[in-house]
């Protein structure tokens, strides 16, 4: 049997990796020529390599069951009132942005786990709230005098009030509040007499509010270790019909040899050629560097963006900026855009003609230090490797469409 190795070692491997990783990615996006350019990404793809073994050698070093009983918070059990009710957090960092866009079924952001042991049936209501952030979410459920019905598990994923979370932009602690209590059949009791509610179980739990601007990547699930990827929600973040965006496409349908762009109506690399020359020469929009950034417990990745219109009058964008604002732009002139997210980046990719599943690609922190052909021969340089990766890790190359994010996962922009 192999020995354990202590999980403090493994997260200083894990942050040296990813600051090798953050160097690694500053060198590819200063680089235009191939042949250094494919030694570089060779390179970042071992090192990814060397990140996901080092997570998941972590993931198992924490599944003890010292971690596990830590995770779970049991205040009421058959021992003194013949129900047990567990309560586990699903998500210990809120991402404030996209989080109207979640679903409680797939991204609770808590669950309680009921178990009736007693010889009848109860009825028992269950209560979140994210004190000063939320309303309450509540769910009331039966629970049956023996087998499976006798068990239940609730999710629960509280609205935030939207003028409570505006003012969140940096990392804030907050508190999740929990009630499970029993309730009566009718106003006679229940068949012991018992006519009042009875508090099973009121805990609080701590959480952190991710910053408003900050786009999550990931989310790390606290009671298995692993990490639910977010990255589909970039689209939010992808607005088309916002004032700015529509006034500055018309400055770049002067860039186009027609003067109006049609989207798939017209040709699509000189349309895409049209909004990358309109933000060189108008919107003046210069790359910035940004790298993850990370919370102090590790269990969120995220990105703090600007949104396009942010870009477009700080004339400045890192790699996703610049990525949004191009798709907004693409999607604005009914073109397919998609968000193309790998290792420690995001470019931008466009379907090339209607429906017909192939891709171009640009990237867009060359938009203002090279041509339009450059950009573009780097974007498909890129995901040709991290396509290739993701054949043994699918996290290592993203696409997603942004007609696909809107028609069947609801991702909605933000504004």
């Amino acid at each position: 049997m192999s020995a354990t190795i202590d999980p403090a070692v493994l997260r200083q491997q894990i942050y040296d990796l990813r600051l090798q990783a953050n160097s690694l990615q500053q060198e590819i996006l200063s680089t235009t020529a191939l042949a250094d350019l494919d030694d570089l990404l060779e390179t970042s793809g071992q090192v990814e390599r060397d990140i996901a073994e080092a997570e998941e050698k972590l993931r198992q070093a924490e599944r003890t069951e010292t971690a596990v009983a830590q995770r779970h918070v049991v205040t009421r059990s058959s021992k003194t009132t013949a129900l047990d009710a567990a309560i586990r957090l699903r998500m210990t960092h809120i991402p404030t942005a996209i989080y109207h866009l979640l679903s409680a079924d797939d991204s609770p952001l808590l669950e309680v786990e009921l178990t009736n042991t007693a010889r009848e049936t109860r009825r028992v209501r269950v209560l979140a709230r994210v004190e000063g952030y939320s309303a309450d979410a509540i769910a009331t459920v039966e629970l049956d005098r023996s087998g499976d019905a006798a068990h239940r598990t609730v999710r629960l994923l509280p609205t935030l009030f939207p003028q409570a979370i505006d003012p969140v932009r940096e990392l804030t602690r907050a508190t999740v509040t929990v009630l499970v209590e029993e309730l009566p059949f009718s106003s006679a009791g229940d068949s012991r007499g018992n006519t009042a509610l009875r508090i099973e179980t009121h805990d609080s739990l701590p959480i952190w509010m991710l910053a408003r601007n900050a786009a999550p990547l990931a989310v790390r699930d606290p009671q298995n270790g692993t990490w639910v990827d977010l990255t589909r929600y970039f689209g939010a973040f992808v607005t088309p019909n916002r004032p700015e965006v529509m006034a500055f496409l018309r400055k770049a349908a002067d860039h186009h040899p027609q003067k109006r762009l049609v989207g798939y109506q017209g040709d699509v690399t000189a349309q895409a050629r049209a909004i990358f020359d309109a933000l060189k020469e108008d919107a003046g929009i210069t790359y910035v560097n940004s790298t993850l950034s990370f919370n102090p417990e590790q269990s969120a990745r995220g990105q703090r963006v600007r949104l396009p219109r942010e870009s477009l009058c700080e004339r400045q964008a890192n790699c996703i900026d610049g990525t949004l604002l191009f798709a907004s732009l693409l999607e604005a002139s009914s073109l397919h855009p998609a968000i193309v997210v790998v290792p420690g980046h995001a470019f931008v990719a466009w379907e090339r003609s209607l429906d017909s599943g192939r891709w171009d690609y640009l990237e867009t922190t060359m938009i203002g230090s090279n041509t339009f052909a450059e950009a573009q021969e780097i974007g498909v340089r890129k995901a040709e490797f991290w396509e290739k990766q993701a054949a043994g890790d699918p996290s290592r190359f993203r696409r997603w469409p942004l007609k696909t994010l809107r028609a069947d996962l609801g991702v909605t922009p933000l504004e």
